[in-house]
């Protein structure tokens, strides 16, 4: 009998333990989105045609990245609008393409001036020296679609890669993904 009723506790406490899981309560962006979302905007560069006939022996590319422009209803530290392009040029096989295609990304010279009175002296004549080639820059909306207590936000992440000399948008590709919030977000 003890084994029993030992069997039926453990049932209702996986009831109950289930029951308090229930489905997600919010639909904003959260740094698993960023992150991801990064991951796959890398992999689109780096499986594109714009990068395809680029060998070693290419003249050197040099692609000023600039922070995300965030056009959703989410607030997006200046921080995590940054780390989107960082994490996008740091990834690994854009570590690999970096040597393979002779492409360098920098900052954009506004931000080192913004930063410049804790800029070493090394720092502001590399940033002198360097001309861009390229300015790679990306834009995050949202769309809201929102049913009596549920919730649905649809994001999109645009890649662009603007070719600085003819102005020509070279590299262009977006992430969608969307999140779904189920019940009152107050309880």
């Amino acid at each position: 009998m003890t084994r029993m009723a030992g069997l039926l506790a453990a049932l209702v406490a996986a009831l109950f333990l289930g029951a308090c899981a229930g489905p997600p309560k919010s639909s904003r962006l959260s740094v698993d989105d960023i992150e991801v979302t990064a991951q796959e905007l890398s992999a689109k560069l780096t499986g594109s045609d714009f990068l395809a006939n680029r060998n070693a022996d290419s003249p050197r590319m040099i692609v000023a990245l600039t922070k995300v422009e965030n056009l959703t209803t989410d607030v997006i530290p200046e921080a995590d609008e940054w780390y989107i392009m960082t994490r996008v040029r740091a990834s690994r096989s854009m570590e690999a393409l970096k040597r393979l295609k002779n492409i360098v990304f920098v900052v954009p010279i506004e931000h080192i001036r913004g930063g410049a009175a804790q800029a070493s002296e090394f720092d502001q004549l590399v940033a002198q020296g360097r001309k861009p080639t390229h300015e790679m820059s990306a834009t995050f909306r949202s769309s809201v679609r929102a049913k009596g207590e549920n919730r649905t936000d649809v994001y999109m992440c645009d890649l662009r890669i603007t070719d600085l000399t003819t102005r020509e948008l070279s590299f262009a590709d977006s992430v969608e993904f969307k999140k779904t919030a189920v019940g009152k977000a107050y309880d």
